[in-house]
């Protein structure tokens, strides 16, 4: 079963001072899924919609057109699908959200489900949180890819070329683009012990990057 499908999803938001707003295009017409076990990185700018897209594939935001399921189902069991974050649920304005306490990513992706339970991670600010908070969320992420879950999380280029990754997409103007993808034969010969090891180090080691 296909983890997550995301079908001509677009969302705007009004901007600027009441009586003189207008309505900006966040995303539009997006179309992206996400197989059992693959981890997909978000790449973009911070004004680029990846918070947006994120909270609409967790059913925190609702878009204005478009359809998502979650485990083939718009409303999947509790606990099978987590939305980890680091700043407010809701957003204040077009696509921003307010910024929270520091480590309150870890926290929130440790206390929502331990690596078995939760079949779809969705998770934002990754790329905003601290070096040390990166590394606990990594080796977090690596243990809920290796039991088969589907990860979608923002990303910077530095992330996006973690060894467990297996895709990498970027948005701009609210469009999704993809920037890499490994090869079926790699993913193939990516034994679960191998995988385990590359993550290790990208969590513990000097660098977080990886030869593609």
């Amino acid at each position: 079963m296909i983890a997550l499908s995301i079908t001509s999803l677009s969302k705007s938001f009004r901007a600027g001072a009441a009586g003189c707003s207008a309505s900006v295009s966040v995303l539009r017409d997006l179309d992206l899924a996400l197989w059992p076990g693959e981890v997909v990185a978000l790449e973009g700018s911070r004004a680029s919609g990846r918070s947006t897209l994120i909270a609409c594939a967790a059913g925190v935001l609702k878009p204005d057109a478009g359809a998502v399921l979650r485990l083939g189902a718009r409303m999947p069991q509790s606990g099978a699908v987590v939305y980890a974050r680091s700043r407010a649920a809701q957003p204040s304005g077009a696509g921003s959200f307010a910024r929270g306490e520091r480590g309150a990513l870890f926290a929130s992706l440790t206390a929502a489900a331990p690596p078995g339970r939760a079949r779809l991670l969705l998770v934002d600010d990754l790329d905003t949180a601290a070096p040390i908070e990166r590394r606990l969320v990594l080796s977090l992420l690596c243990a809920h890819a290796l039991a088969g879950a589907a990860i979608l999380f923002a990303a910077d280029e530095e992330l996006g070329a973690v060894p467990f990754v297996t895709r990498a997409v970027s948005l701009s103007n609210g469009v999704l683009v993809q920037r890499r993808k490994r090869s079926a034969a790699r993913i193939a010969a990516s034994s679960r012990s191998s995988r385990a090891r590359a993550s290790a180090r990208s969590t513990y080691g000097r660098s977080l990057r990886s030869p593609q």
